[in-house]
């Protein structure tokens, strides 16, 4: 995806967030069980509030004097979401996407922060509709955009930032097809590291479906029981699991 589809979904789904809690600012949200929709609203609104500090050069870093804005009464919530929504596509549109920034990741770039806001807001207004109606499939270009995002810098998020983990182990390798894109991504673990290569490669198990349940059973939104598994499901079932703990 480039810089003018980034923009896009970012504006859209973050519409599409406010819009859907409108009506069910109390509900539930089952995939972030501990949150109801002004809880998912509120946690947006205060990453978009991140970045767009980041981005806009107002701080460097997290350690340049970020301070989290006050969480607003339910009442105003929404409408300070949407104020904010407005500012950080102004900001992001301003943005060259080769322009240094920080990121956690090793992409110190402001097209890290393009991909994971809309990715971001993109995920997350899923969580609201299907809080309040059943949800419905991401967007073919977004979901595998988003399953090459998830693989290439959450797989191995807990190595990448040197985090405390129980070792993973050698794996055996995991093949990803989005049945929907014509597209194949491999998965393995070295017992020191993660490797991702894109394309159909010999694999333990061979796991078929649309990007979007792709990327949605990878963020644990959705289990793996809407994709098609060949090989052994065992060794799907320990990839998703350590994935989970990264």
């Amino acid at each position: 995806m480039d810089t003018p589809r980034y923009l896009t979904v970012l504006r859209e789904s973050g519409t599409l967030l406010a819009d859907a809690a409108e009506d069910r600012a109390h509900a539930h949200v089952p995939t972030c069980p501990e949150w109801n929709v002004l809880d998912l609203v509120w946690h947006v609104g205060e990453t978009h509030h991140f970045w767009r500090s980041i981005a806009s050069g107002e701080i460097r870093d997290p350690d340049d004097g970020y301070a989290q804005p006050e969480r607003p009464d339910d009442e105003a919530l929404l409408s300070w979401y949407r104020e904010g929504l407005a500012e950080t596509l102004t900001v992001l549109t301003a943005l060259d996407p080769d322009a240094p920034r920080w990121t956690w990741s090793p992409q110190k770039d402001g097209a890290f922060i393009l991909r994971r806001m809309a990715q971001e807001t993109a995920v997350h207004a899923w969580d609201v509709l299907n809080a309040v109606d059943g949800g419905a499939a991401l967007p073919r270009d977004v979901a595998v955009d988003g399953v090459d995002e998830f693989l290439t810098f959450f797989l191995g998020l807990a190595e990448m930032l040197d985090l405390p983990r129980e070792p993973v182990g050698p794996m055996g390798a995991v093949l990803l097809t989005a049945t929907d894109a014509d597209l194949s991504w491999t998965v393995d673990h070295t017992g020191q590291h993660w490797r991702v290569s894109r394309g159909a490669n010999r694999a333990s198990v061979a796991v078929e479906g649309t990007a979007s349940d792709l990327l949605l059973t990878l963020w644990r939104r959705i289990g793996p029981e809407s994709l098609a598994v060949t090989g052994d499901a065992q060794e799907l079932a320990r990839f998703l699991k350590v994935a989970e703990t990264e």
